[in-house]
């Protein structure tokens, strides 16, 4: 019979996720308005298993926790998908009707309340439209609702 390691990491709670740095944003998913405020979610652990649920077009992305982190990170991967979406594309009025929205996230453990990473978001459409092969690339931080981060002292 296998134990699973205990991981810190606070479950089945909101977390708010900001932008810390865009890497790539080809269509201009983020808001133009506040682009450091990306889709909030609702994460789930059970066992080495990982689950989000995120609020990007409803996606759940599900992974597990990554053996080899440093004995004080909890390091993980979560992969998503979504079918059938209308999305912005890179023009003001164009739209994007992607056959699939593919999401990929990494996340590091900071302490129960906040983990950080790295989000991708791919538009996949089978017929080709101009302006609509884009991806989003950021690194994010995600705080539980209504906590401060790690160290902080409000």
């Amino acid at each position: 019979m296998g134990c699973t390691r205990a991981y810190i990491q606070n479950e089945n709670v909101v977390y708010e996720f900001t932008t810390r740095d865009v890497i790539r944003d080809d269509c201009g998913l983020l808001a133009s308005a506040a682009p450091e405020d990306l889709w909030d979610g609702k994460l789930h652990i059970s066992g080495e298993v990982v689950r989000l649920e995120y609020w990007l077009e409803d996606t759940l992305l599900v992974g597990r926790f990554l053996d080899g982190s440093a004995a004080d990170s909890d390091v993980f991967a979560m992969d998503g998908s979504v079918a059938n979406v209308s999305l912005p594309g890179k023009e003001a009025e164009a739209q994007c009707f992607v056959d699939q929205l593919t999401l990929h996230m990494e996340g590091t453990t900071r302490c129960a309340t906040e983990f950080v990473g790295v989000l991708s978001v791919r538009y996949e459409q089978r017929i080709q439209q101009p302006g609509c092969a884009c991806q989003l690339w950021v690194r994010y931080q995600a705080i539980q609702q209504g906590k401060s981060p790690c160290g902080s002292s409000s």
